[in-house]
């Protein structure tokens, strides 16, 4: 099993994310840090206007800001694209016939608008979505929940990862995690125990070796294969 966060991922659009966000606050007369939103890269929206509601303005209304959010995000939602490289390593995946699933911190009503312009959630046998979950990454639950719906075997299951909360939510659900500096750099994913860090989708393709229905790590000769 490979499963593949969506923003910073498959998606070029954790910058666009950050940018709704901000709006939302601006357009409502909100000073804050832009330091701030880094911190909730990988994280829920929920979680994002909970925090302000806690530590900056208890006057916002948190649905209201969901949805302004998504709006503004809508609006730029025309400079998505895919990360460099995922749709060549994602037909090398389906060619060895590996189970994928999509597991974002990202809601429904997102990734629906985003799979409109760009068509790729029917890549993936299984989707993860922010409302499928409780507790949201940096907890484990969304890859939890993804290896229950797979019956996946967490110590050969794969997960694909930009971001710190990511990282930290495929650690403690104790599968493989590789890191993609399209967020952070090599020393800050490394800094919270990714197993593997690469600077792109070909880099990492090249560290792999396909055989059969399996794609075998040459750093480390770990297999990542289906569930029999």
């Amino acid at each position: 099993m490979i499963f593949f966060d969506m923003d910073g991922v498959v998606i070029d659009s954790e910058k666009l994310h950050l940018r709704a966000l901000g709006l939302t606050l601006e357009k409502n007369g909100i000073s804050f840090q832009n330091s701030i939103l880094d911190g909730f890269v990988g994280r829920s929206d929920q979680s994002f206007f909970q925090y302000v509601y806690e530590n900056i303005d208890d006057r916002i209304d948190i649905e209201d800001f969901l949805k302004q959010k998504n709006a503004h995000f809508e609006s730029l939602m025309s400079e998505i694209q895919f990360v460099d490289g995922f749709t060549d390593f994602m037909r090398i995946v389906k060619d060895a016939k590996i189970k994928t699933a999509l597991v974002t911190s990202s809601s429904k009503y997102t990734v629906q608008k985003v799979d409109k312009l760009l068509d790729f959630c029917r890549s993936f046998d299984i989707v993860i979505t922010e409302e499928d979950t409780i507790k949201h990454k940096p907890h484990p639950d969304p890859y939890l929940l993804a290896l229950e719906r797979s019956v996946g075997d967490r110590k050969s299951t794969v997960i694909i990862e930009d971001s710190i909360n990511g990282i930290l939510a495929g650690k403690a659900a104790e599968c493989i995690v590789y890191g993609l500096t399209t967020s952070f750099d090599v020393v800050t994913l490394k800094n919270v125990g990714v197993d593997f860090v690469y600077d792109s989708y070909k880099e990492l393709a090249a560290s792999l070796l396909v055989s059969g229905n399996q794609l075998v790590n040459t750093s480390s000769g770990s297999d990542i294969s289906n569930p029999a």
